[in-house]
């Protein structure tokens, strides 16, 4: 018995698109989110960085969330569209962590290609992915201040604090040379490049600067 497609976002015949564009470079780029950084900014990092033509892409603020929910393949953002130089081809990514990996992989942001370097740059990138949830859901999404403030502890000591001494460890084997694996920009990179943001929010310079964390800060 053949079932039918359970969303037009899930058609097989998506395959040809994806096929046809994952290693083109000329591509032209839309991301659908809202208007913060939050699970879209990696996206939009690795875009700039894999086309260096910020005219290449555009974020879409301007829409009707509750009208436009229903028509996404889970109900939640972001959504990246890519389309083909010529314009005929265009293809849909949901769920930010596939959309950062196809990004990733289209850019050659995997290390040298081996299937080894790929690995490492997963291993890396996924255990700074954990902390980034760990602080939206504890701290970041948080709106009462009295419970910011109680979480910010347990959240440093538990999570912070364990992920900055192994980083910095990692980075530091790695010839502190500001990247994970070999000497060139990955999606662990940029990854980190982002938490580091959300880490100084939080505390300042108190957890990671120049001095404290030179391999991370490097």
């Amino acid at each position: 018995m053949v079932h039918p497609v359970a969303h037009p976002f899930f058609d097989p015949a998506q395959a040809d698109a994806f096929e046809a564009l994952a290693s083109k470079r000329d591509s032209t780029f839309e991301m659908k989110y809202f208007h913060v950084h939050g699970t879209g900014g990696i996206a939009r990092t690795l875009i700039v960085i894999g086309t260096n033509d910020h005219t290449k892409f555009t974020n879409s603020f301007e829409y009707d969330w509750a009208e436009y929910k229903p028509t996404t393949p889970f109900g939640v953002m972001p959504l990246l569209t890519e389309t083909s130089a010529d314009g005929k081809t265009k293809l849909r990514i949901a769920e930010s962590d596939a959309i950062e990996r196809y990004l990733a992989r289209k850019f050659g942001l995997f290390g040298n290609g081996t299937a080894f370097q790929e690995v490492l740059v997963n291993t890396f990138a996924n255990s700074t992915q954990g902390l980034i949830h760990t602080i939206f859901n504890t701290y970041g999404l948080i709106e009462d201040p009295a419970t910011r403030a109680k979480n910010k502890g347990p959240l440093v000591t538990d999570s912070i604090a364990p992920w900055i001494k192994y980083h910095e460890q990692h980075l530091q084997a790695n010839g502190a040379n500001g990247h994970y694996v070999g000497d060139s920009v990955t999606l662990a990179d940029v990854k980190t490049a982002y938490v580091i943001s959300m880490i100084q929010g939080l505390s300042g310079e108190e957890l990671i600067s120049e001095e404290k964390t030179p391999a991370i800060w490097k």
